[in-house]
């Protein structure tokens, strides 16, 4: 039988007998519950003598618990006072030996003084015997064969090391610039044949005043003397070169520079062999002679025209890539020690390698100016018939858009974003330019329709004028287009290489400030070209309406209005038609659809043009209308069929007459009660 389950704590004595009588098989109730009774009883029993025997162990037992527990408590006081008195001799010990130490420690340092001291005469009387020796070297002269300079150069880093050792002294500063004055000395004797070794490229004789010139801890002085040697051969290399072109120069360079890299690094034992280059170079190219700037300068002189100029920027441009990637080849090889450069240092020789470009940019306004106006000289433009002077400039119009995306890509290749400066200008000059000949030409057209106007003339859209306005505005929108189209250049790298930063490079400060507004600012002769094209398509429309405008200024001053006779009053509706002014303004409105197709090449423009005019008619006849004095019924009547009859023209033309006709027209008809006009 299982008793765990007597011991849970949500036994449950239903679940237990339900589950035992589950398991006896076919056994009878009584049988079974008698069993079951007598196993419980046994069960119990021996529960109860195990419980018993162990209570009694357990009584047995606790004196001798109690009794070893006692004895560990009188031990553990025991060893407790055996401790306390440990800590006090070891508290009298560390006071007895405390004075000891103490006074180990003075002796150690007073040893160590003592030994400094002697130390220190030693090297004063080794200082002494070396400054001694290195002063009579130089009032004799300073060997300079191999055997004399391999001393020297001990000696001399005797002097410095001893020098470190004094520095304690109390006239170390009376040394140490005796030293440097006997350095200084010892440098001015044997830097003439240094740089005679140096420009010689001589390794043997250059190591052993590199030794020298370390040993006097002057390797600035070395770098500074080996730079003058490199410059000095270089610029003597120069001078002999046949036709000096910065080609030329820019390859003399690149081939010099991972061979000066590698003297600097092998020979001189520099740590920054790559600075040394870029100083080298740095100032090379502002000495030498001819210089780069004034060979760029004279190449320009000898251009015959704008565009040659342009050419010879750009390859100088080529030239001077070439000879920065050189440079950034160099500085990115692989090197055992990765040497970092001062930006400062490297923006200075970036500056030095394109100041032939930065002394040159500020002309090529003036030659891309030039060669705009080129394009503006087509012997077109010098007829007189004001159609075809408005079709020869529309065509120069149209290829604005391609010469401005020439332009810029060739500018771009000279500066980058640098050129926006020198670029800009230019094409505001060709803008101007442009709009100066169209508002010139627009003041033609003009002219002529007012003369036309003043003879009575002016036959709306058959007269010159008209195509010859609209074409000219058409002219103004393309090339406004055109300018539109040219601000959308792709943008720069916004953090270059410092070799690649031409802005930097090229620009002074306060003229880089206004880079970004020049890039994304409209140009000043936009808002001229803009108004000329507003005033073109005003000219259009007034010379369109011309014809109409001249038949309504009539309406007013006609004799039909008023003074009717009372028997020509009563005639029947049918006998009224449309009066002569309104049939002209009507057939004419009908015949310009086919002519504004002619003349108007986008698909709205005619119907835009068509519906302006309708919509002008109609407001302008209503104004008419209500400046007539005297009207009597007959002709309201009459005014009423010309409502009518300029009603169906424009909406045959798809258009509808404005709401102030439309309100007269109901005016007019309540006047008039009895009237019945047809409006069929």
């Amino acid at each position: 039988m299982e008793l765990k389950s007597f011991a849970e704590d949500d036994f449950d004595p239903k679940k237990w007998i339900n589950k035992a009588w589950s398991t006896s098989g076919s056994q009878e109730k009584e049988i079974f519950v008698a069993n079951t009774v007598t196993r419980l009883q046994l069960y119990m029993k021996q529960l109860t003598n195990s419980l018993d025997e162990t209570t009694t162990q357990i009584v047995t037992s606790v004196p001798r618990i109690l009794q070893d527990a006692s004895s560990l408590q009188l031990e553990g006081a025991l060893l407790q006072q055996k401790l306390l008195a440990l800590e006090q001799k070891v508290q009298d010990v560390e006071e007895q030996t405390g004075n000891s130490i103490e006074s180990l420690q003075k002796i150690d340092q007073l040893k160590s003084r003592l030994e400094n001291a002697a130390s220190a005469l030693r090297e004063a009387d080794k200082w002494a015997a070396l400054a001694t020796s290195l002063e009579d070297i130089l009032e004799k002269g300073v060997p300079f064969k191999v055997e004399g300079l391999s001393q020297l150069a001990e000696q001399v880093a005797a002097m410095t090391a001893s020098l470190e050792v004094l520095s304690d002294a109390p006239d170390y500063e009376i040394k140490r610039l005796q030293l440097e004055t006997l350095y200084n000395r010892l440098e001015a004797a044997v830097s003439p044949p240094l740089i005679e070794a140096l420009t010689q490229m001589d390794a043997d004789r250059t190591s052993l005043y590199v030794s020298l010139f370390s040993g006097m801890g002057r390797s600035l002085s070395l770098c500074r003397c080996w730079r003058r040697a490199a410059a000095a051969r270089l610029a003597g290399v120069w001078r002999t070169t046949t036709n000096h072109t910065l080609s030329k120069l820019t390859d003399m360079l690149s081939q010099e520079a991972e061979k000066q890299v590698a003297w600097v690094s092998n020979v001189l034992k520099s740590e920054t062999p790559l600075a040394e280059l870029i100083r080298l170079y740095t100032d090379l190219l502002l000495s030498l002679d001819p210089s780069p700037i004034k060979i760029a300068t004279a190449s320009l002189k000898l251009c015959s025209t704008p565009q040659e100029g342009i050419t010879l920027l750009t390859d100088l441009k080529t030239d001077i890539n070439e000879f920065v990637k050189c440079i950034n080849a160099v500085i990115e090889a692989p090197r055992p020690n990765k040497e970092t450069l001062l930006p400062a240092t490297v923006r200075e020789l970036g500056r030095a390698a394109y100041g032939p470009l930065r002394e040159l940019l500020p002309k090529y306004t003036d030659m891309q100016t030039q060669l705009f106006m080129e394009y503006l000289n087509d012997p077109l433009l010098r007829q007189e018939d004001l159609v075809e002077h408005s079709r020869a400039l529309q065509s120069i119009a149209e290829r604005v858009e391609s010469w401005l995306s020439s332009s810029s890509e060739k500018a771009s290749r000279i500066a980058g974003d640098a050129m926006y400066p020198f670029y800009v200008p230019a094409v505001e000059n060709f803008i101007t330019a442009l709009s100066s000949h169209i508002s010139s030409h627009f003041r033609r057209i003009e002219s002529a329709f007012l003369s036309e106007c003043n003879v009575g003339e002016c036959v709306g859209v058959l007269s010159a004028c008209f195509p010859a306005a609209v074409r000219l505005a058409a002219t103004a929108d393309v090339a406004l287009q055109a300018i539109a189209d040219r601000r959308g250049g792709k943008c720069e790298s916004e953090n270059p290489h410092i070799l690649s930063d031409l802005p930097t490079l090229l620009l002074e400060p306060e003229v880089r400030q206004r880079l970004p507004s020049l890039k994304t600012d409209p140009l000043v002769s936009v808002s001229g070209l803009r108004r000329t094209k507003d005033q073109l398509r005003g000219l259009a429309r007034s010379i369109l309406r011309n014809p109409i405008d001249v038949q309504l200024e009539k309406i007013p001053q006609l004799p039909v209005w008023s003074n009717n006779d009372a028997l020509s009053t009563d005639l029947p509706d049918f006998a009224l038609s449309p009066q002569e002014y309104i049939t002209e303004i009507g057939q004419y409105l009908m015949t310009l659809p086919q002519h504004l197709e002619l003349h108007l090449t986008e698909k709205q423009a005619p119907l835009q043009y068509l519906s302006e005019v309708c919509t002008h008619t109609c407001e302008i006849y209503a104004e008419k209308i209500l400046n007539i004095r005297n009207m009597d019924a007959l002709g309201t009547k009459r005014c009423l069929t010309d409502i009518v009859y300029l009603s169906s023209v424009v909406e045959d033309l798809g258009s509808s007459i404005t709401p102030a006709l439309k309100n007269l027209e109901k005016s007019l008809r309540a006047a008039t009660p009895s009237a019945n006009v047809n409006t069929e």
